[in-house]
């Protein structure tokens, strides 16, 4: 084999390689693609709508409450998009249709429904998990139910920042 084609060749293959490793790393740990497959977070996300993730921003930050962020549920073996409601050491109340932070009512609810408590008694979130719910809260398997719980910051994947599809809603997710 010609010596200029060996060359050409394992340039190539570094540079094919590079590519690689890059988007590992890319994915990895800075973001990730998403797709909304489920109706718990309308109004603010619609079936079918493709989200950007932020992985890095929790790499460096804790989830804030308001955060709509991606979590890993390990029952269903799958990714579920909630929002950040209660954090660490916070008192979740859920009475008269309403969320109750430490006593004081949850302003702004990021909701138009009311929120029943599904059988969630006033609790205490615990060290490094968060209570997470979904938008619609009529039909959101979230931090009510015991089948989510209080989500562990480890199964909190990232923070969903920017949507891109559908094209008239490309932009910035809040």
């Amino acid at each position: 084999m010609d010596e200029n084609i060996k060359k050409e060749v394992i340039s190539w293959v570094k540079l094919i390689l590079s590519a690689f490793v890059i988007a590992f790393i890319l994915k990895t740990y800075v973001f990730q693609i998403a797709l909304v497959n489920q109706v718990s977070m309308e109004p603010t996300l619609y079936e079918g709508e493709i989200l950007v993730i932020a992985k890095v921003n929790y790499l460096i930050n804790d989830p804030a409450r308001g955060d709509i962020v991606v979590l890993k549920d390990e029952l269903e073996d799958k990714y579920l998009i909630k929002r950040a409601i209660g954090l660490p050491n916070e008192v979740i109340d859920i009475r008269n249709d309403r969320v109750y932070i430490d006593g004081k009512e949850l302003n702004p609810d990021y909701t138009d429904a009311l929120t029943r408590d599904n059988g969630f008694a006033k609790s205490r979130v615990p060290e490094e998990k968060y209570f997470v719910m979904g938008d619609n809260r009529m039909q959101s398997r979230d931090s009510r139910s015991d089948t989510v719980g209080f989500v562990s910051r480890d199964n909190i994947v990232g923070k969903a920042v920017f949507r891109i599809w559908p094209f008239n809603k490309f932009g910035i997710v809040r």
